[in-house]
């Protein structure tokens, strides 16, 4: 929806009622016998229709004098290309190609209808006034329609209505609708534009403009789209988007946003889609920021994906803010959360086939804008200047062989610099029946590094080579099950995963971009617990586990799935995060265990436990339970505990935490939204929402308000209000909570969803 000139909201927009409703009298948009159509297609024999610029009259009765005047009655049908007349009777003056039909008419043009009394109408120019009248079109992804006092067809799928009103509802709904002087349709240009227009919701009107334009077919156009209204911690703001259609494969928008307490924004976004390339440029940029010590606040983004040949492509990754505290000013929670460090990265993909395999290879540049936390903490990653990889691989009749090779030169302001090169080859066979497989594997891992000279340490060059052996095997036990009237096949599934890399100590070796995975259950199936390649753990151990999977028997549907695993040490030696020489306390790892499924058809359980065997403590687990029996009702229940883990940024401790949230309806239209989470460690709540959400009976309008309250940081919060009322197939107005709700309501969906399941 674009808006010219925004008035305040206001209930002085004072307009005659349309004469006609866009409901028919008795007719319930929300019966099971509710109509398809606002107006009754005329439903003509198209295979007999007329030759091309041929007029036909079909009626009871029939007189008149051949190429002057015709009058008919009775069911009249009159047709002409695309256009047909049905009415109960006419007058058809040959001369000037008019016909003047009633008392009732129907008119059919291209996608749109026209009903309603005394209709004058030309065919040749098809253009023609009528009165009382009622329109109407489908293009079958949008539906639009209204009624006025007068319509006036002013050319092939042009209209225009005055003193109207219109919609996009179904046939016999008009909880809402537009109120305008005049609007005008013109589906050639794809553009809707009302004057002295007002919203009105359940007859009461809510919003005022003196003129505003729409597209027709839900496509974006020039011009103003609604504006955003946001309220929070920092207070209000109001943005008002300007969207420049300039041309099918590229536009753009302009976004001033007034902030009540910071200032003016000013953001812009430049799309643009072409066959061979495709990107986004956002923008944004706030001088004097009255609310923080940092002056100019700016942000910058560019994705750009380039496809050179079939063969090579790449692209650009680059995001920049102006400040350490852009994201916690200006974003949510989890986007604070997961841009701390902001990846600046160009890249290039090459894959092609070489000696009977395929050789894939990656070179890219990068480097991150790391931000400070609150308390000013920050480690910046490494920048790859530059980093290239390549990897060969081949399927053989039994086995599949790869040479996995990596360059990379490592670059930081403080830290040490140097080179890596990685060189992996390996093979792994695999062998498959239907009760069990063996994947036996063995690869080498030579890693080369040239140091720059750091810390009083002269440049060096370092090496180590190590081979890494494993075999993984399986059995598949199957047997028939039922439960609640049920019929279901429930696997047992031994698993062995032996692995042996010697013991090397890699003290003497850099950190680069090397970090611990943490010990999860699918950890116990991993030779080297490092993800990247500056160290490597030494192993001899083998993971015993088991699993059992339960389907349903009649479509294979996986319903639940659980496990248990542990790794028996054969040699105690390790190799820590540092690179140490270290000896493990026990011949055994901690258990892990996992349940995850579907108990019935409306409750779903997830679980996990991480028990330390040398504390005989757990570290941490997971419960959680989910009841939803439907879409748009559910219940969750979760309780989660880490003996050490992160509290806030960079802060860490013991984690004892309960979230309960749920979505439900109260009423056919109206559900409520809530999620509390209550640390008892701090003995305090550290998230808060609530809200409700109501739905016309009908579905062509909805509106959510819902609160959040949410903890950052040690004595940091945030507030946020989400307000929307939305238009169905024509625009929204206020700030969206439909991702916020995703995120904290698990199993949430949207109402509108709802409604139309």
């Amino acid at each position: 929806m674009a808006v010219a000139v925004l008035a305040a909201w206001s209930l002085t927009g004072s307009l005659a009622a349309a004469p006609v409703p866009l409901a028919q009298e008795g007719v319930r948009c929300d019966s099971p016998d509710a109509p398809k159509h606002l107006i009754e297609p005329i439903g003509t024999d198209a295979g007999n229709a007329p030759a091309d610029g041929a007029t036909r009259i079909e009626a009871e009765r029939v007189a008149g004098q051949s190429d002057v005047r015709v009058r008919a009655e009775g069911d009249v049908v009159v047709s002409r290309d695309d256009q047909v007349i049905r009415a109960d009777w006419i007058d058809y003056h040959q001369p000037q190609e008019t016909v003047r039909a009633g008392e009732t008419f129907t008119l059919e043009q291209g996608s749109g209808r026209v009903s309603g009394e005394a209709l004058t109408y030309r065919l040749d120019t098809h253009q023609g006034e009528a009165k009382n009248a009622r329109f109407e079109s489908d293009d079958g992804e949008r539906r639009f329609q209204g009624s006025g006092e007068t319509v006036r067809v002013e050319g092939e799928n042009r209209y225009r209505l005055e003193n109207a009103r219109f919609n996009t509802c179904n046939p016999g709904d008009e909880s809402w609708y537009i109120r305008a002087s005049s609007i005008e349709a013109d589906y050639d240009r794809n553009v809707g534009v009302a004057r002295n227009a007002a919203l009105v919701l359940g007859g009461v009107p809510v919003f005022y403009t003196p003129w505003i334009d729409f597209p027709l077919n839900g496509n974006r156009k020039s011009g103003f789209l609604v504006p955003t209204v946001s309220i929070g911690s920092d207070g209000g703001s109001v943005s008002l988007p300007y969207y420049f259609n300039l041309a099918p494969h590229y536009d753009a928008t302009l976004t001033p946003t007034l902030y009540t307490r910071r200032g003016l924004q000013v953001a812009g976004q430049l799309r643009y889609l072409q066959p061979d390339y495709r990107g986004q440029l956002d923008v944004a940029v706030l001088p004097n920021d009255r609310l923080s010590r940092h002056d100019t606040r700016a942000q910058a983004d560019w994705v750009h994906q380039h496809q050179f040949s079939h063969t090579l492509s790449g692209g650009i990754d680059f995001h920049q803010v102006s400040d350490d505290d852009y994201y916690r000013d200006f974003y949510k929670r989890n986007d604070i959360a997961t841009n701390v460090n902001l990846n600046r990265q160009a890249w290039l993909s090459h894959q092609t086939r070489l000696g009977g395999g395929r050789l894939d290879s990656y070179l890219t540049v990068q480097k991150y804008q790391t931000l400070a936390n609150a308390d000013g903490y920050e480690d910046a990653p490494y920048a790859l200047l530059p980093r290239l990889i390549t990897q060969w691989s081949r399927n053989l009749p039994y086995a599949d062989v790869s040479v996995y090779g990596q360059f990379s030169r490592f670059s930081h302001d403080w830290k040490q610099q140097g080179s890596r090169l990685v060189l992996s080859p390996a093979i792994r066979a695999e062998f498959n029946r239907p009760w069990g497989y063996l994947r036996p594997k063995f690869q080498l891992h030579a890693t080369y590094y040239d140091l720059d000279s750091s810390g009083g340490k002269p440049a060096r060059s370092l090496s180590r080579v190590l081979p890494i052996v494993s075999v993984d095997g399986g059995l598949t036990f199957e047997r028939q099950a039922g439960w609640q009237g049920r019929r279901y096949v429930q696997t047992l599934e031994p698993r062995l995963f032996y692995a042996y890399i010697p013991t090397k100590e890699q003290e003497d070796l850099p950190l680069f971009d090397t970090a611990e995975n943490s010990f999860t259950y699918s950890q116990l199936f991993r030779e080297n617990r490092f993800s990247g390649h500056d160290r490597i753990n030494a192993a001899n151990f083998l993971t015993t586990a088991v699993q059992t999977r339960l389907y349903n028997a009649d479509n294979g549907e996986e319903r639940l799935r659980a496990g248990i695993g542990q790794r028996l040490y054969f040699n105690r030696d390790d190799v820590g995060l540092e690179g140490r020489r270290t000896r493990r306390g026990s011949g055994r790892s901690d258990v892990l265990a996992f349940a995850d499924g579907r108990l019935t058809d409306s409750i779903w359980v997830n679980g996990d436990v991480h028990y330390n065997t040398t504390l005989n403590v757990a570290d941490k687990y997971n419960l959680g339970l989910r009841y939803s029996p439907e879409p748009g009702k559910t219940v969750s229940m979760r309780y989660q505990y880490r003996r050490d883990g992160e509290i806030y940024d960079n802060i860490y401790g013991k984690v004892r935490q309960a979230d309960v949230a749920f979505q439900w309806p109260v009423s056919r239209n109206l559900y409520l939204v809530g999620r509390h989470s209550y640390s008892f460690t701090e003995r305090k709540p550290v998230e808060h929402l609530l809200g409700m959400e109501y739905i016309s009976s009908c579905g062509c309008w909805s509106f959510s308000a819902v609160g959040q309250h949410y903890v950052t940081g040690v004595n940091l919060s945030k507030n946020a209000v989400f307000l929307q009322l939305r238009l169905r197939d024509l625009s929204s107005l206020g700030n969206n909570p439909l991702e916020p709700l995703r995120q904290s309501v698990p199993g949430y969906t949207d109402i509108e969803e709802v409604n139309r399941k």
